[in-house]
């Protein structure tokens, strides 16, 4: 449960469960055998893979031969540190750190960048697996509201006053769950007030390269001159969650100190799995602009399906990622959400994403699906959605 105090638009919450019962993430995770999946915003599969061949020889020869590498393969560290370069941020290999994922990345950032009851700044709503991890780590995360691409900077001053907050959470690039992007003066403007405040900020660039525009802006990282920040990426998004493969941009001396205390927990990241993520860096231009272009199309297509099934939902119109964040007329995400589960869909509701004791407006859906599914499973939404109607 969460106890929330309400004041200024702002929130400040408890701690969550960390069960099975109180996770954010878990619950889509742990699979929909009987139904479709509208709730786990995450590829459907990995036919966004490019093909890869690697013979035995070839794999065994991709590092050491025991197999372990904390820091990750040589090859990926300089394929990460190379896109960074691109994207306007030099980067060394010495920078980048390999990782079990996104989720392992911010797990091992919020390690060494604070200590137990801290405040965290994050998106409001936001990404709901951060919200998982500061309760399993007893940090108390405070609510900056999102409402557009842009960050509210007079808010976020006021609260890194009010809790003396150090560390922010942000999404900078594409923003899950809202689908919302930042420009270069909104970023320009929130690096400015990041050097003011001297706050470190935690990057999320996840979904950095799905922007339906094509763009590819240069990241906070690349724009503040004071502050630090400290970045998260994957290939979760542009290729497929069963790599598990992210990783950590940041100071040199920091990641030496990551690569050191991970060591505690796990050894490195899978070889195989390093060996095809360099391979999707490699052809990185040709997947990134399959996806954007698939995404933008699924998007349309959602958007329509859920104006002629839920007429009184509405969808803000995403500029990037995959899933839509739908308000709804009332506080009934919960309930549609059984209904819909019962009649053989799953969704995600807005309280998932909310570090607040909000969110019973919205519910998320995505649809990065086969189209036949995405069909299947909006219209499937519908009719709990006129059964809920009915019932109002």
């Amino acid at each position: 449960m969460l106890d929330a105090q309400h004041g200024s638009g702002t929130v400040v919450c408890g701690e969550l469960g960390t069960g099975p019962e109180g996770a954010k993430v878990l619950p889509g995770l742990l699979g929909v055998s009987w139904g479709i999946d509208l709730a786990a915003s995450s590829p459907t599969d990995a036919g966004s893979l490019p093909n890869v061949d690697v013979n035995l020889d070839a794999l065994l020869g991709a590092g050491p031969s025991h197999g372990y590498v904390p820091a990750g393969l040589p090859e990926l560290r300089n394929a990460v540190a190379e896109r960074f370069a691109l994207g306007g941020l030099p980067t060394t290999s010495r920078q980048v750190l390999v990782t079990n994922g996104a989720q392992h990345a911010l797990a091992l950032a919020f390690s060494q960048l604070t200590k137990r009851g801290d405040p965290i700044l994050v998106d409001e709503p936001t990404y709901p697996g951060v919200i998982d991890l500061l309760a399993a780590r007893g940090l108390q995360p405070v609510g900056l509201p999102r409402r557009s691409g842009g960050f509210d900077l007079d808010g976020l001053r006021r609260l890194v006053t009010k809790h003396d907050i150090r560390l922010a959470y942000l999404q900078t690039s594409v923003h899950n769950p809202t689908g919302y992007t930042a420009t270069d003066r909104e970023l320009n403007l929130l690096a400015e007030c990041c050097d003011e405040l001297g706050l470190t900020v935690l990057e999320d660039l996840v979904l950095a390269d799905l922007r339906y525009d094509g763009s590819s802006l240069a990241p906070l990282a690349a724009r503040v001159k004071h502050a630090s920040v400290v970045v998260v990426g994957s290939v979760s998004k542009l290729g497929w969650g069963g790599l598990r493969i992210g990783w950590l941009r940041g100071q040199a001396g920091l990641i030496d100190r990551l690569i050191r205390s991970r060591l505690a927990d796990d050894l490195g990241s899978s070889i195989p799995s390093q060996v095809i993520s360099t391979a999707i860096l490699a052809n990185f231009d040709v997947i990134r602009e399959s996806r954007q272009e698939a995404l933008k199309t699924k998007a349309a297509l959602a958007i329509s399906l859920l104006a002629e099934h839920c007429p009184g939902a509405v969808a803000h119109v995403p500029y990037g990622g995959l899933s839509l964040w739908i308000d709804l007329p009332d506080d009934s995400a919960e309930a549609l959400a059984q209904r819909a589960s019962r009649g053989g869909v799953v969704i995600a509701t807005g309280a998932a994403a909310s570090v607040a004791s909000s969110g019973a407006s919205n519910i998320r859906i995505c649809f990065d699906r086969p189209e036949a599914q995405l069909v299947e499973g909006i219209r499937r939404l519908g009719i709990a959605w006129d059964s809920s109607r009915d019932e109002a």
